[in-house]
């Protein structure tokens, strides 16, 4: 499986990339759902945020362990996507290779390499760290210059790390989420003049984004958006829940 050039196919549209983090609830998820359906809003989902939002436009998760236990994202009906790497020598095994995965789940595989900041080239991806960077990088060689974020609180909140609890065999400390949030910071840095991210996650650590409340990030995003930019982008197949 060779790795894809990204084509910006989502070029000047905007885009709600949702995360897993505690404050994705299903008011939420109605409201992105919302975007998606009545404005024409791109939707990206992060790892099991695919779960609660199974008409998303794509999906990002970039752990093997994840791809591992999550079997049932083979009947998600949008692109699946996954960084990848491999190295022609193998004690260099850097042990991001998703051939496999990619065969048997139908998985977009894109070069993945270390950076502090995105990348623009459309060839490859920066790690960042997690996967919440690389599906915002994502969206970026997609063409959208316009990126909202939901579910990045990048923190506990009551003792959750994600919107279902913890994730039974693995769990990030929460000094990861620190570590998560430098790596935005370096990169917000470097962004284009023309890139707005927002980030309508309350309360979020990720303070390197404006924080807004999702309605104020999409006005923000798309400066004069109204009811009148309306498109009825229908749904890759019947929602559920």
């Amino acid at each position: 499986m060779l790795h894809q050039r990204i084509n910006p196919s989502w070029a000047g549209e905007p885009c709600i990339v949702a995360a897993t983090g505690p404050s994705l609830t299903p008011a939420v998820i109605s409201q992105v759902r919302y975007k998606r359906i009545g404005f024409g809003w791109r939707v990206l989902v992060v790892n099991d945020a695919y779960k609660v939002m199974p008409w998303a436009d794509a999906m990002f998760a970039c752990d093997n362990s994840w791809w591992a236990e999550n079997k049932d994202c083979k009947g998600f009906a949008g692109e699946k996507w996954a960084s990848h790497e491999i190295d022609t020598d193998p004690s260099m095994f850097t042990g991001n290779d998703k051939r496999a995965f990619a065969d048997e789940y139908g998985i977009n595989l894109v070069h993945g390499k270390g950076g502090v900041e995105f990348s623009f080239d459309q060839s490859f991806i920066h790690y960042g760290l997690n996967s919440g960077f690389q599906a915002v990088n994502l969206a970026l060689l997609f063409g959208c210059r316009r990126i909202v974020l939901v579910g990045f609180d990048m923190r506990f909140v009551n003792g959750k790390s994600h919107y279902f609890g913890d994730h039974a065999k693995r769990q990030s400390p929460e000094g990861a989420y620190t570590r998560f949030a430098e790596q935005f910071a370096r990169a917000a840095q470097k962004l284009p003049a023309d890139v707005s991210i927002v980030n309508a996650t309350p309360g979020s650590a990720l303070t390197c984004f404006p924080i807004l409340s999702l309605e104020d990030a999409c006005r923000e995003a798309v400066p004069g958006s109204d009811d009148s930019l309306c498109r009825d982008r229908a749904e890759p197949h019947p929602a559920t829940g």
